[in-house]
């Protein structure tokens, strides 16, 4: 009689990035709450769980669950990167700078890491900066419409009218359909 194996845990997690993927948000909370059972200690279940509540907009939950995936792998640039984003989301501007920096600490060619910074530096006024980190996102990922997209808002407001115009423009190359270009 053969013995029926357990799926790997990258399988069950992907099921759950599945789920996730597919705004079947609560499924994959439940899903991921059981496998952080069988598994305490892999931070990528605390990070997706984090994403999860964050989703959900259980905005301090989500920060806990960052917390606890940093804390078993501090070099988790991810889950630094969406620390950062959750706290931006809470208005907590100056914390999320400091996750935003420890992500690209930890791996310096993170695109999303540098245009969130970017948001992050516009909206605490810093429009140089933002400009900075957008381009810094664009170097990494050329093809990023969303980068462009606030590039050009940003540049706007600096009063770079012809620049912000080609950012634009590269926008809609990449998605013609960018509804916010």
């Amino acid at each position: 009689m053969a013995i029926k194996s357990q799926p790997s845990l990258q399988v069950l997690i992907n099921s759950v990035i599945a789920l996730y993927s597919n705004s079947q948000i609560e499924e994959a909370l439940d899903s991921v709450r059981n496998l952080i059972k069988d598994y305490p200690n892999e931070a990528i279940l605390y990070n997706i769980s984090g994403a999860c509540y964050a989703s959900l907009e259980q905005l301090d939950t989500a920060v806990k669950q960052y917390d606890k995936a940093i804390a078993i792998k501090p070099d988790y640039a991810e889950a630094h990167n969406n620390l950062g984003v959750t706290l931006q989301d809470l208005g907590q501007l100056d914390a999320a700078v400091k996750s935003y920096e420890l992500a690209l600490a930890i791996k310096p060619d993170y695109a999303e890491a540098h245009y969130n910074l970017g948001n992050t530096s516009k909206k605490l006024g810093q429009l140089n900066a933002a400009v900075k980190n957008y381009e810094q996102a664009l170097a990494f990922k050329p093809g990023y419409a969303e980068a462009f997209n606030h590039l050009g808002i940003v540049l706007k407001e600096l009063g770079e009218l012809d620049t912000a115009v080609n950012s634009y423009e590269k926008v809609l190359a990449i998605k013609p359909d960018f509804a916010e270009a």
